[in-house]
């Protein structure tokens, strides 16, 4: 059904000449799609909510709070971009969004029934404005099916080499903008090749899949597991700058992958880890700091946890290698 509030006296508005799927700077469509797909962020119920399909409970009007506060001016392009899977700047999005409220009334009034905001937001980016010329239906669950498709490493579930650094650089950005601690552990098996070698690539993925599990169960509910690729593993320690919280969490995940059976003897893992303070300007420079602490573990014997100095003094001065570049396609070296 077309209905055109434009010419209905919807008091629409002619938008600005701003091109809508260009997204800011510092945003990339990973960091827009998890916003859809957690719990905390902006989904499609609770956008719906927020526009009248149904009454909002005080769960609902904290998050819209929560929301506001964090998103700022971003907030009604998040609302748009739940819904449509498109990004409309700031400028133009808190316009677009009540053009689409006073149509999906319009539409209401004259069916004489609720239309969900989803069906007025299709109609109206469809039909009235063009936005999206070519629109495709698919339902929120399949919209979080790919998503974990796109985030998620296919063999352990967890976060995958692209969200990890995704996801660290939202942190960065939090520690700058707010003070907020973030440690990093990053950790690799002592010796994997030779597991791979002596019991074949089979023995080797049900270890990565126990690694990873028994990661996820020691973690918080905070902190975000993730593979780097192969062997190597990231767990992001979320609110936490405390150097001996950060390393007594690394000591508990080692003691606990010790009880991982491993060609008859118990599984042993290697520990860097990093603080993040005012000298961090990226995600890959705390990922460094905490590599060479991981090589520093390596070189006194491995099976133990390097703890990387806020002065840097007690960090060795071999360069990082190009792993840390890209994803290691291999998971079996």
């Amino acid at each position: 059904m077309r209905v055109d509030s434009r010419s209905k006296g919807a008091g629409a508005v002619k938008l600005p000449d701003v091109e809508p799927l260009v997204g800011r700077k510092n945003e990339s469509d990973a960091d827009r799609l998890r916003r859809t797909t957690t719990p905390e962020g902006m989904s499609v119920e609770l956008v719906s909510a927020f526009a009248g399909d149904r009454d909002l409970t005080e769960t609902d009007r904290n998050l819209i709070r929560l929301q506001k506060m964090v998103r700022g001016d971003e907030f009604y392009s998040d609302l748009l971009y739940a819904i449509s899977h498109h990004y409309f700047a700031p400028e133009i999005a808190a316009t677009l969004w009540q053009e689409i409220l006073s149509h999906k009334n319009l539409i209401s009034a004259q069916l004489g029934r609720n239309v969900r905001v989803t069906v007025a937001t299709l109609d109206y980016l469809s039909n009235i404005t063009s936005e999206l010329p070519n629109p495709t239906l698919i339902t929120e669950t399949y919209v979080s099916e790919i998503a974990s498709l796109a985030l998620r490493d296919g063999m352990t579930g967890l976060f995958n080499h692209s969200t990890c650094y995704e996801l660290l650089e939202l942190e960065l950005r939090n520690h700058r903008r707010y003070g907020a601690g973030v440690s990093l552990l990053l950790l690799d098996i002592d010796d994997f090749k030779s597991v791979n070698d002596r019991k074949g690539h089979q023995e080797g993925d049900r270890i990565l899949v126990e690694l990873a599990r028994t990661l996820t169960e020691q973690a918080r509910d905070t902190d975000i597991c993730c593979r780097l690729g192969g062997d190597e593993f990231v767990v992001i320690l979320r609110l936490t700058n405390d150097a001996s919280e950060a390393f007594n969490m690394a000591e508990r995940i080692r003691a606990k992958v010790a009880t991982i059976a491993c060609n008859g003897q118990r599984l042993a893992i290697s520990v860097g880890v990093a603080l993040c303070d005012h000298l961090t300007n990226s995600p890959r420079a705390l990922v460094e700091r905490a590599d060479r602490a991981l090589h520093k573990a390596k070189m006194d014997g491995k099976d133990r946890v390097i703890l990387a100095g806020r002065d840097r003094t007690d960090l060795v001065g071999e360069q990082v290698t190009d792993r840390l570049a890209s994803p290691i396609s291999d998971p079996r070296v």
